[in-house]
């Protein structure tokens, strides 16, 4: 799609921020909103709102507890529950 014919249209500004062999966070900044990918099941799960502020706080106190990946990786797990939509490549 040429850029001209974005005119007048929302644009999506994604950017991955967490990056393992296991997840993907992304942060959609227009949005205010965070999803989490599970690469292993190709599922995730969109929060935004308060609970994307929520989830960014508590995605800084396990960076801030211990920055390994190993460590990331289990806080991520915790969400598992959530990741409810499918992801389609």
């Amino acid at each position: 799609m040429a850029p001209s014919s974005l005119a007048g249209q929302a644009r999506v500004m994604m950017q991955v921020i967490y990056n393992s062999d296991h997840y993907y966070v992304l942060e959609y900044s227009d949005q205010h909103a965070y999803e989490l990918v599970d690469k292993r099941s190709a599922r995730g799960t969109l929060f935004q709102g308060d609970g994307a502020a929520k989830f960014m706080q508590f995605m800084r106190i396990a960076v801030c507890e211990d920055a390994s990946i190993e460590h990331v990786d289990n806080f991520l797990d915790s969400f598992d529950v959530l990741l409810n939509l499918r992801v389609v490549h």
